[in-house]
């Protein structure tokens, strides 16, 4: 797998994995309140595409008063094949890389794949709802 970083002079690819996420955007719902020029705003955005050449996960790191929020993407037909594996290994090394020492994200309550997927790169639950789990990542 291919994972590169992505800015907003280069947003056609990840225009096109958005497009054909299938139903793993209903629990990735960070593109539904936001253009995609926020990508500016992003400590890192990645795009990440199979061996075919097509965008299969997307992860960013962003940050937002004082919180590093992390969020990924794993195309509904591409799930289950390492790239969310894939994807978070690169998002934490970015972020130890700029001296992040925490990480925050929340998961759906009923998306146990995400949640097994933050916990196995050391992220501890902090809260949860009937319907969202927070989660939190330390450096240390």
């Amino acid at each position: 797998m291919q994972i590169e970083h992505i800015d907003s002079k280069k947003i056609q690819p990840l225009e096109f994995f958005l497009a054909s996420c299938g139903s793993a955007l209903e629990t990735f719902r960070y593109f539904e309140k936001r253009p995609l020029s926020v990508i500016q705003n992003h400590l890192a955005t990645l795009l990440g595409s199979d061996e075919n050449g097509t965008p299969v996960v997307y992860g960013h790191l962003d940050k937002e008063d004082g919180t590093v929020w992390l969020g990924i993407c794993v195309s509904k037909g591409s799930q289950g094949r390492g790239f969310g594996n894939a994807m978070m290994q690169v998002l934490l090394d970015v972020a130890r890389g700029q001296g992040i020492e925490s990480i925050s994200l929340t998961v759906d309550a009923t998306n146990s794949n995400a949640a097994r997927l933050y916990e196995k790169f050391g992220f501890k639950q902090t809260r949860v709802s009937e319907m969202t789990l927070w989660y939190i990542w330390s450096s240390d």
